[in-house]
């Protein structure tokens, strides 16, 4: 992360994003103990008349000057998009930096309500996509670090995962649901796991049918190895086929990463159906079997379903 003061005076030199405290501005932005700074967003441009590529500054942000922090979380995501079609290994580089300003700009529309930037961050910290390296406001030489870092990666990601929660955005109470399962970040807890899972399924059914059948499977999963629930195949039966038509519909509509979450549905369907006839493998479920469940691995591929957290 570079601290910059912009003004490249129209060149193609500028960093992948800048950032400098308000004090060295005139007139504003917020307090330095925040520990976030303003940010100097740049674009990657291609010169017309001679083909060059390089970087320019476009604006610098200032979060006096976007109060419900939607500005914030729109030049975060153009971060985000461009980190992610970047090549992982020619531009391993950019990419992170582009991460860490996707991070920072997250912050700021966190810090100012808007709660989608929590779901943001949530898929920030867990993927870690700044590979360890965010922001720091001390070492950036703020007086107080955010309260953010003085907790684990994981710990950050279960935090923002509530707060965009609890301000009943579906995609984030099922990613909750998932913390609370596992205990990652926070302490395990299956009971609070299937709340989440079925809120998040009641509220994605106003919305995109990749949230509830996201969902739909988690509870199918829940109720075939009874946790946080009664074990039944009967109902893991009408969750799994929820969830195939859920997960089929999002695929067809171009959420192909959640091809391996829609094979998992199937399979689980499979599994229930089976269960409930009396037809697995002489009445007994095979060892193997249940290890894949239990790891959120799809047992067609042994691979973790694509788009899953």
């Amino acid at each position: 992360m570079t601290e910059w003061h912009g003004g490249d005076g129209g060149t193609l030199n500028a960093p992948v994003f800048g950032w400098m405290w308000p004090d060295k501005v005139p007139g504003g932005g917020p307090n330095t103990e925040t520990g976030l700074p303003l940010v100097w967003i740049t674009q990657q441009v291609v010169e017309p008349q001679d083909g060059r590529t390089g970087r320019r500054c476009v604006f610098c942000y200032d979060p006096e000057d976007d109060p419900a922090g939607d500005l914030a979380l729109g030049a975060g995501a153009d971060y985000y998009n461009e980190a992610m079609s970047c090549d992982w290994r020619a531009e391993r580089r950019r990419r992170v930096e582009c991460f860490q300003a996707a991070e920072v700009l997250y912050l700021h529309a966190s810090r100012l309500g808007n709660a989608m930037a929590d779901d943001d961050l949530t898929y920030v910290y867990s993927y870690d996509r700044c590979e360890e390296n965010y922001w720091n406001s001390v070492a950036a030489g703020a007086k107080l670090p955010r309260p953010e870092e003085r907790l684990s990666i994981a710990e950050r990601a279960f935090a923002h995962c509530s707060v965009a929660a609890e301000a009943g955005i579906a995609e984030s109470c099922y990613k909750l649901g998932d913390f609370l399962r596992d205990g990652r970040g926070c302490d395990k807890d299956v009971d609070k796991a299937y709340q989440w899972y079925r809120q998040a399924y009641d509220l994605g059914k106003s919305d995109s049918p990749l949230y509830w059948g996201s969902a739909a499977l988690r509870l199918g999963k829940a109720h075939e190895e009874g946790e946080g629930c009664t074990q039944s195949f009967q109902e893991a039966k009408g969750w799994y086929s929820r969830a195939v038509a859920g997960l089929s519909a999002a695929v067809r509509e171009g959420e192909s990463w959640y091809r391996g979450a829609h094979k998992s549905a199937e399979a689980g369907l499979v599994r229930a159906e089976q269960e409930v006839s009396g037809k697995v493998l002489g009445g007994r479920r095979s060892i193997a079997l249940v290890s894949l469940v239990r790891h959120n691995l799809c047992p067609s591929c042994h691979r973790e379903g694509e788009g899953e957290l």
